[in-house]
């Protein structure tokens, strides 16, 4: 097993990446605030690929400057094939969110990481059972704010 640890700030934040050695041969990785890049092969296909591990932000302030890292990160590659899962802490429409200060507008959050996901062209991932991955523990409220997103290369490459 391999694996990264990126501790956050002052513990809030921490991400742990791990992968199964024998499917996966890491090459290098980048580490920001809210995320983990792990550049490496994919062995059985012998594709290059990224894996971003995401923790983001809960301010829209701060949200935006991490869409933009996670931009500027992948722009600066010549990697085709990426995947970035993790808690985005943010939904794509308004269904994605149910009982949670329901008066409040989060039009432009909803506008702002759907426009990082299409200036990225990525595609997200729909999920399978339950249609929310965050609930309030005494279930008031639940959200979709846990995404796995993935460049159209993803789809080309047999068996990742």
């Amino acid at each position: 097993m391999g694996w990264l640890h990126n501790e956050g700030v002052n513990g809030c934040g921490s991400l742990l990446s791990k992968w199964n050695e024998d499917a996966f041969s890491y090459n290098s990785h980048m580490m920001g605030k809210g995320f983990i890049a792990v550049f490496g092969i994919h062995l059985k296909t012998n594709c290059s690929c990224v894996m971003v591990n995401v923790y983001a932000a809960c301010t829209m302030n701060d949200k935006k400057i991490h869409w933009e890292e996670l931009s500027s990160v992948k722009l600066a590659s010549q990697e085709k094939v990426w995947c970035f899962c993790g808690d985005f802490n943010v939904v794509r429409s308004r269904s994605e969110r149910k009982g949670i200060r329901e008066g409040i507008d989060y039009s432009s959050e909803i506008v702002g990481f759907n426009s990082f996901i299409d200036a990225n062209f990525l595609l997200d991932l729909p999920i399978v059972g339950k249609n929310y991955t965050w609930f309030k523990s005494n279930g008031s409220a639940k959200s979709r704010i846990d995404k796995v997103l993935v460049f159209k290369e993803w789809f080309v490459k047999d068996d990742i």
